[in-house]
């Protein structure tokens, strides 16, 4: 990425069209990683607390409903913020009426799902890799039952943690020990 980020800005320094041409070709694929990244930051920020208002400060936004709205653009969901609020307030009454083991499987299953959307080789470490990413993208907002279901197979699918970048094996094995603790769903 910052070779490519390096070979644009010298394109766009030179009075060179077949430069700046090929420049070009190399925007596509660094916005797209660019927008993962940073919605892969709000992700982050949210699960540790922050409000839309305080990432809206830090991406130089004018209110809180700009950060929603360019993350729902960055998810690509298509919804407005009022619609995303109520499915957001939907998933966590349904948790919470659930109990506490459910939000730990579904905060240990985005934690490990936003780890491996950050890796770039993903994709390559394994043959199962893309349907692991796939199923722990449908459980993150799945309803309890499925959530439970996914989760498992998502784990049965990845390679043992020793065979994986130390973050993404750290967030597979919190993952595994909170379903582990899945006998109750009522504290």
């Amino acid at each position: 990425m910052e070779d490519d980020l390096r070979t644009l800005l010298a394109a766009a320094r030179a009075d060179d069209p077949d430069a700046a041409l090929a420049a070009l070709t190399l925007l596509g694929p660094l916005r797209d990683r660019l927008d993962t990244t940073e919605r892969l930051l709000i992700e982050s920020a949210r699960a540790g607390g922050a409000s839309w208002a305080t990432i809206a400060t830090a991406l130089a936004l004018t209110s809180r409903q700009a950060a929603e709205q360019r993350f729902l653009r960055l998810t690509a969901t298509g919804t407005d913020t009022d619609t995303a609020r109520a499915t957001r307030r939907r998933q966590q009454s349904v948790d919470t009426h659930h109990g506490s083991k459910i939000k730990a499987i579904r905060t240990a299953a985005r934690t490990l799902l936003r780890r491996i959307e950050a890796d770039d080789a993903w994709t390559k470490r394994f043959t199962r890799a893309e349907l692991a990413r796939s199923t722990l993208r449908m459980a993150a907002d799945a309803p309890p039952g499925a959530l439970f279901a996914l989760t498992t197979t998502a784990l049965a699918d990845l390679p043992p943690p020793a065979e994986l970048p130390e973050t993404i094996a750290d967030a597979a094995t919190t993952l595994s020990q909170t379903l582990s603790h899945k006998d109750s769903t009522k504290d």
